[in-house]
């Protein structure tokens, strides 16, 4: 199964029509939104396998309405794709990272800390800068990694500490 999110406009739809019908949609055409969830099976031949490839794709809404709603469809053997919309991304600011990518990977990761994320860059037609751009959310995702991990660590020493002192109290309540 692939889930499919991102912000409102991030181009989640194009890339999937993309993906599977191999065409682009012009939004300028056709202006829309997903409302809901649209549920998409593409199939697909790979070379050497008597079977096809079967995907399930579940293309989210990307308004903060349908933000309640994608973590009852995750599991932990998903894929997890996040279009992030490459022009409205801004360098080196800690909350457009947030916003378009460090919020969901917060999510998911804890909803289903198995799921495989994958964020791809959307928009990149219309971005000069989408290298640099692509950089700095390298990095930003690095540092939410490192602070993550730091935060863990912190959270097992206090874990056990409280289980060292809930031990000494109880070899104490025994020696009396």
């Amino acid at each position: 199964k692939v889930i499919v999110l991102g912000l409102t406009g991030a181009g989640k739809t194009s890339l999937i029509d993309a993906l599977t019908y191999q065409t682009g949609t012009d939004p300028s055409i056709s202006p829309s939104h997903t409302v809901g969830v649209d549920y998409t099976v593409w199939q697909s031949l790979i070379h050497g396998r008597d079977a096809p490839l079967e995907l399930h794709i579940l293309d989210f809404g990307g308004h903060d309405v349908y933000y309640r709603m994608y973590p009852f469809f995750l599991a932990d053997d998903d894929v997890v794709i996040l279009a992030v919309n490459s022009r409205d991304y801004e360098i080196c600011c800690k909350d457009s990272f947030m916003h378009h990518i460090g919020q969901w990977i917060e999510r998911v990761q804890s909803h289903t800390p198995g799921a495989l994320m994958l964020p791809v860059i959307t928009h990149t037609d219309c971005c000069p800068n989408v290298e640099e751009k692509v950089r700095d959310m390298k990095q930003q995702m690095s540092k939410q990694d490192e602070d993550s991990i730091k935060l863990f660590e912190h959270k097992i020493a206090q874990a056990d500490f409280s289980l060292r002192e809930l031990s000494e109290s109880e070899s104490d309540r025994r020696c009396e």
